[in-house]
């Protein structure tokens, strides 16, 4: 497979993984972003989101100095979500495209 392919699909892979976090949640109610329990779904989401995003990058092939930069990148495009938006992401490819479209460059 060529290294784009590989690269495409590790970073779809990755935030696809990492955000089934916030579909595991969303039953349980969106935490205001400002109280302790919002601050802890976000620290939690960020957490899972960049841990499963590089541990699924890495699994596809992509050496772990890119896929720590990419899935910080992908971190840092979610933590401009609000919690609700974080939680509602596994229904919206697109945005979760187009995060992983944003941070492509540091899977270079």
């Amino acid at each position: 497979m060529a290294n784009g392919a590989v690269a495409y699909r590790a970073r779809l892979g990755a935030l696809i993984v990492g955000l089934g976090f916030a579909a595991a949640l969303a039953g349980c109610g969106v935490p205001d972003a400002n109280s302790a329990a919002g601050k802890q779904f976000a620290a939690q989401f960020d957490k899972s989101t960049h841990d499963s995003c590089v541990s699924s990058a890495s699994s596809k092939g992509v050496a772990a100095d890119k896929a720590e930069d990419y899935c910080t990148c992908v971190v840092a495009q979610a933590d401009q979500l609000s919690n609700s938006d974080k939680m509602a992401l596994p229904m919206h490819p697109d945005k979760m495209t187009a995060m992983a479209q944003a941070c492509a460059s540091k899977l270079q």
